[in-house]
């Protein structure tokens, strides 16, 4: 299960971007997902920038499998405050494939000629 951290502001900047949100460890898939809301692109390799709301962005990731596992805050300027989210996506187990046993040879009658049903593998009758 892969963790994702984002952080934003709650208080408006003062500058033409009011909100930005920086979320690190997307997979393409996700980040794809999130293709509708305004990005100014990549701050460094793993996080991408978004011009929105965190409650917009959280309640995205949240559709999309992301829950909340743990929140901070710190106090960058004395005007806004920034808060960090820990995020994490659980995956469904892949589904194990049956086991058959190649020695599971079933002989009624070993006089009688053999035949082969085809039931995933063949087996002696």
């Amino acid at each position: 299960m892969p963790y994702i951290l984002v952080r934003g502001n709650l208080a408006s900047y003062s500058h033409k971007y009011p909100w930005r949100v920086l979320v690190s460890g997307l997979k393409a898939a996700d980040i794809d997902q999130l293709g509708r809301f305004s990005s100014i692109g990549y701050c460094d390799d793993s996080t991408i920038v978004y011009l929105q709301h965190p409650c917009i962005i959280l309640t995205a990731l949240e559709v999309l499998g992301y829950k909340v596992v743990a929140s901070s805050s710190t106090s960058i300027k004395q005007d806004y405050n920034e808060y960090m989210w820990t995020m994490r996506k659980e995956f469904a187990e892949p589904e194990p494939e049956p086991v058959v046993k190649a020695d599971t040879v079933n002989r009624v009658n070993v006089s009688a000629p053999t035949t082969f049903h085809s039931i995933g593998m063949c087996h002696l009758s």
